[in-house]
């Protein structure tokens, strides 16, 4: 611990949930970076990268007050620029993933012919993203993580003192509640999608909080990350939905294969099924008011 970092002048002391903040900022941004800079990476290894960094990202949002707007931005558009090339291997994966679970003939003797192209084309496609991926493109994204994660050890306590922990986890808290009443109106795959994005930084934050906040917290941690995985299950179900009908149309009209009619009918009610679930559990996380969230002195200090 460096010395301008011990309490005085009332800035926060060593347990402060600012200073906890920065330091699993910097784990995970190490992390991230151990992982890019990994010769032997894997599909799943990516997978666990991108959602390293969306939770890194979550862990800025609670210090943004600390950084202040300008280094905040630089900051979160490195990790959102560092992601943005994973997407595509992470997506290729879980789409072939999300079809061998969901599809009603999987193990058939003799697959459908669009069956068949299907799993053949969602196999070239996840080889094909990971071979965009540039060993050195990724070793220099792990150096500029390497170099965030290094500005933000640097923050000294006078910046950290900026920082309060109650007004990021209530402003996350109003965003996820008010993505939730949108997705509740519309229930549209983008509202849907924005949604468990908001849900799942409220449940990051709330993850950092939580070891200096009431216990009460512990509940509502659960159900967010609860929600964020059955709103991702519904996304990858979207996006895989999507992609049916894509290849249909190129390979042969829908309505001459029963099993494309099959397939999407039971990617539509597994949908139904998750949001139903997933709308009953916000009403219950989002009933509350944000000032629940309020974390007393004795925590902040």
């Amino acid at each position: 611990m460096n010395a301008r970092d011990t309490k005085a002048g009332g800035l926060q002391s060593d347990n402060a949930p600012m200073r906890n903040a920065r330091q699993v900022l910097v784990g995970q941004l190490e992390k991230a970076a151990a992982g890019l800079g990994d010769p032997k990476r894997t599909d799943l290894s990516i997978h666990e990268i991108r959602k390293e960094l969306k939770r890194a990202r979550a862990t800025l949002r609670l210090l943004r007050d600390c950084l202040g707007d300008a280094l905040y931005r630089r900051e979160n558009s490195l990790l959102r620029d560092t992601a943005r090339p994973l997407t595509p291997v992470r997506d290729a994966k879980v789409l072939f993933e999300t079809l061998r679970h969901h599809d009603p003939h999987q193990g058939a003797p003799n697959p459908a012919a669009f069956a068949r192209g299907f799993y053949v084309l969602l196999g070239e496609r996840r080889r094909a993203a990971k071979s965009r991926l540039r060993n050195g493109d990724l070793l220099r994204a792990a150096a500029g993580l390497r170099a965030s994660a290094r500005r933000a050890a640097a923050l000294p306590a006078r910046r950290l003192a900026r920082g309060q922990a109650s007004v990021a986890l209530k402003s996350a808290y109003k965003s996820a509640r008010k993505a939730f009443a949108r997705a509740y109106t519309t229930r549209t795959d983008e509202c849907l999608h924005e949604w468990r994005k908001q849900t799942k930084y409220f449940a990051s934050e709330i993850e950092i909080v939580l070891g200096f906040g009431p216990k009460r917290f512990a509940k509502s941690c659960k159900r967010a990350n609860k929600l964020a995985g059955q709103l991702g299950d519904d996304h990858d179900l979207a996006l895989l939905t999507d992609e049916v009908l894509r290849h249909a149309k190129g390979a042969h009209a829908p309505g001459r294969d029963d099993t494309v009619q099959e397939l999407l009918a039971h990617l539509a009610e597994r949908r139904r099924h998750l949001q139903r679930k997933a709308l009953r559990l916000g009403r219950r996380l989002y009933s509350d008011k944000a000032r629940r969230y309020e974390l007393k002195r004795r925590y902040q200090q």
